[in-house]
C-alpha cells in the first residue's frame, strides 16, 4: 500500500495518498465521508493529475500536520502542500507547478451513496442541504473540461474544497459573496497555529516522536476535548477479511492512553482537556462509564450498520459505521481512566482539580468494589462469551489502588483497601496456571499480550517471578522476530493473523523497565523503519510485507510511543 498522510484541524481529518485526498468525512471526524476512494474506487476523490509521466513522489511534513508532496515528472515538478484550515471545514491545497496538471474533484455524499447535484462549482447533496464547492486562486490558466475535471497550466496558487452544512451558508451564498475569504492567509495562520506547539527535544527517534505527538494533537475534537481512536473506518486487519470496524469515536481506554501520552510530552493543558471530557461522561446511577465508547461530542454511540454499497478497502467487506462494542461491558476502562487522572496529579500536584472531581473518583472506586466479580468482553472487545479476563481484573484493582492513593493525598480515607485485597487475592488464586498469568480465569495456560501492561500500570513489579514467567511465555508464543507482538493466538473470529502495535510498544516499555534498553530500542528502530518517511502507524503490522493494517493512524499506538521515548530519555521510569 502506498503511504497515507494524515492531516487534521481538530474538527475532522483527511487521508492523502500520493496526490489524492482519498478520505474526508465532513463536517466532523464521525460524519459521512464526501471523499471515500480509500474504501471504494468510485467513492469520490480530490486528485491532482500531472500532465506528464510521474517518475517519483516524495512526501514529508513541511510543518506539523501540513503534508508536502513533491511530484517529479519527465518535464518538471509539482509541489503540493495540504492542510485542513483551522476553524472551518475547508481543505487547502497549495500548489506550485512547473508543468500543467488536471484536477479531478468528485465528491460523493453519504459514504459514496449519493451523486451530487452540480451547480457551477458547487456540488450539492441531493438528499440534504449540505454542499461542497471547488474554488481556486491560481496564477496561471484554468479551464473546466467537464463537470468533475479542470485543467491547469504551470503556475501557483491554492485549490480549495469548501464545505457548508447548508447551501445558504456557504462561500458561494449571498453572505459568502459579501464576506470574502482569503485562503492563503488561512493557510499561513493554520501553519502558525501548529508551529505554536513547542515540542521538547528528545535524544533519539526525534521525527518519530514529533509525528506521534502531532497525531495525538490531531486526534482531539476541539469543540469538546474528546479524542478519536483513529480517523478512519473499516480499514481491515487482513485484506479481504471481515475484521473491519469504525474507530471514529472516543473510547475511554484509548483516550486515557492518549491523555497520558500528551502529559508525558509536556502538553498538560491538552491532556487535561481529554481528562475533563471523560469526567463529563461519568454517571452515578450505574457503571461510571456506562459505555466503553462515546461520540466525540459525548453522546450515546450510534448502532453499528453495514454499508453494503461500498466494495471496501481492496475488497474487504463489510464496511461498517458505528461500533457494536458500545453494547459490551468492558471492566478495564475505569482503571485506564483513573491512571490518566493519577498521572495528571503526579505531574502537577493539582489538589484543587482532584478535590473538584473526587465525588466521581469515589463513585468509580465504590462501583468497582461492588462489581469486580462481573464478567466482561475485555480489552480486545471479544464478541463471544463474556469471561473473567485477567487484564480486566488487574485494571479494576488499579482503579481501586490509585483512587485510594489520591484519597490519601487529599487527606481522605482510603476506604477501598479491603475490596482491593480481596480482588488481588482472587486474581492470584484464579488467574495463574503453570507459574504465570493466563488470559482469563478458568482457561487453559494461554497468555494474552494485554498482560504486558501489568507492571506498566503498577499491578506487579516488572521483575516479580510471576510476571517474568508470563513475559517468557508471551515471548515464546506471541512475539514475532523478537519485535512484533500478537494480542493472542485466536478469538471468536479465528486466528489473530497480524501483530498488534499497542502490545508491541508495551513489550518495549517492559524491556526498558527491566533495563534491557537495547531490546526496547530495537523495537523502536523497526517501527521507525517501517513507518518512514511520515512516521505514522496503523493498528496492526504485516511483518512480511512491512505494511500496516487496520485503521490508520492508530492514536493509542502513537501515545505509547511518546511515553516510551520520553522514558528512554534518562529520566525516572514512570508507572502509569
Amino acid at each position: 500500500m502506498r503511504p497515507l498522510g494524515f492531516i487534521s484541524n481538530q474538527k475532522t481529518a483527511a487521508l492523502v495518498q500520493d496526490t489524492s485526498i482519498v478520505w474526508l468525512p465532513l463536517p466532523k471526524y464521525d460524519s459521512p465521508s464526501v471523499f471515500s476512494r480509500l474504501l471504494d474506487e468510485e467513492g469520490g476523490e480530490f486528485t491532482i493529475l500531472p500532465d506528464y509521466k510521474v517518475k517519483e513522489i516524495r512526501q514529508y511534513y513541511e510543518y506539523p500536520l501540513v503534508l508536502r508532496t513533491e511530484v517529479i515528472t519527465e518535464k518538471g515538478s509539482i509541489t503540493i502542500s495540504d492542510l485542513l484550515s483551522l476553524g472551518e471545514t475547508v481543505v487547502i491545497r497549495k500548489v506550485n507547478a512547473e508543468v500543467g496538471f488536471k484536477v479531478l474533484f468528485k465528491p460523493v455524499f453519504r459514504y459514496a451513496l449519493y451523486r451530487p447535484i452540480i451547480r457551477n462549482s458547487r456540488f450539492i447533496n441531493p438528499k440534504g442541504r449540505d454542499c461542497i464547492a471547488f474554488l481556486h486562486s491560481y496564477r496561471g490558466k484554468v479551464r473546466r473540461k467537464d463537470k468533475y475535471l479542470w485543467e491547469f497550466s504551470e503556475g501557483d496558487g491554492v485549490l480549495v474544497a469548501n464545505y457548508s452544512s447548508d447551501i445558504e451558508h456557504g462561500i458561494m451564498s449571498e453572505r459568502g459573496k459579501t464576506l470574502t475569504a482569503n485562503y492563503e492567509m488561512s493557510f499561513d495562520e493554520t501553519v502558525k497555529f501548529w508551529n505554536s506547539f513547542d515540542i521538547k527535544e528528545v535524544e533519539k527517534f526525534r521525527e518519530l516522536f514529533k509525528a506521534s505527538v502531532f497525531t495525538l494533537l490531531g486526534s482531539i475534537y476541539s469543540s469538546s476535548g474528546g479524542s478519536i481512536a483513529a480517523p478512519t473506518t473499516s480499514l481491515p486487519e487482513v485484506e479481504g477479511g471481515s475484521r473491519n470496524w469504525d474507530y471514529r469515536f472516543t473510547w475511554v481506554r484509548d483516550s486515557s492512553i492518549t491523555a497520558i501520552g500528551l502529559l508525558d510530552a509536556g502538553f498538560v493543558v491538552e491532556g487535561r482537556r481529554i481528562i475533563n471530557f471523560l469526567f463529563s461522561l461519568i454517571n452515578f446511577s450505574s457503571k461510571p462509564f456506562y459505555f466503553p465508547l462515546y461520540t466525540i461530542e459525548g453522546t450515546i454511540p450510534p448502532p453499528e450498520v453495514k454499508l453494503n454499497w461500498l466494495s471496501g478497502y481492496k475488497g474487504s467487506k463489510p464496511v461498517r459505521v458505528g461500533n457494536a462494542a458500545s453494547k459490551q461491558i468492558q471492566l478495564d476502562v475505569e482503571g485506564f481512566f483513573v491512571s490518566a487522572v493519577y498521572r495528571y496529579y503526579q505531574g502537577t500536584s493539582d489538589k484543587v482539580f482532584l478535590r473538584d472531581q473526587f465525588d466521581k473518583l469515589s463513585h468509580i472506586a465504590d462501583w468497582v468494589s461492588r462489581n469486580w466479580t462481573l464478567k466482561d468482553s475485555g480489552i480486545w472487545e471479544d464478541r463471544g462469551e463474556p469471561r473473567h479476563y485477567t487484564h480486566s481484573k488487574m485494571m479494576m484493582w488499579i482503579a481501586l489502588d490509585k483512587v485510594g492513593k489520591m484519597a490519601t493525598a487529599l487527606g481522605e480515607t482510603d476506604r477501598w483497601s479491603e475490596s482491593r485485597e480481596k480482588l488481588r487475592e482472587w486474581i492470584l488464586t484464579n488467574c495463574i496456571k503453570g507459574g504465570h498469568f493466563i488470559r482469563y480465569a478458568g482457561g487453559e495456560d494461554e497468555v494474552d499480550a494485554s498482560l504486558l501492561s501489568a507492571p506498566i500500570y503498577g499491578f506487579i513489579s516488572v521483575d516479580d517471578p510471576l510476571f517474568t514467567a508470563t513475559l517468557d511465555k508471551i515471548e515464546k508464543e506471541l512475539v514475532i522476530d523478537g519485535v512484533f507482538v500478537k494480542r493472542y493466538k485466536k478469538d471468536f473470529m479465528g486466528e489473530a493473523k497480524y501483530p498488534f502495535l499497542l502490545t508491541t510498544v508495551w513489550l518495549a516499555r517492559v524491556y526498558l523497565m527491566l533495563g534491557e534498553v537495547s531490546k526496547a530500542e530495537r523495537i523502536l528502530e523497526r517501527l521507525e523503519e517501517v513507518s518512514s518517511p511520515l512516521y505514522l502507524m496503523g493498528e496492526h503490522m504485516d511483518p512480511v510485507r512491512g505494511e500496516f493494517t487496520g485503521n490508520f493512524p492508530q492514536v493509542f499506538v502513537h501515545a505509547e510511543i511518546v511515553s516510551l521515548i520520553k522514558n528512554m530519555g534518562g529520566g525516572e521510569l514512570k508507572v502509569s
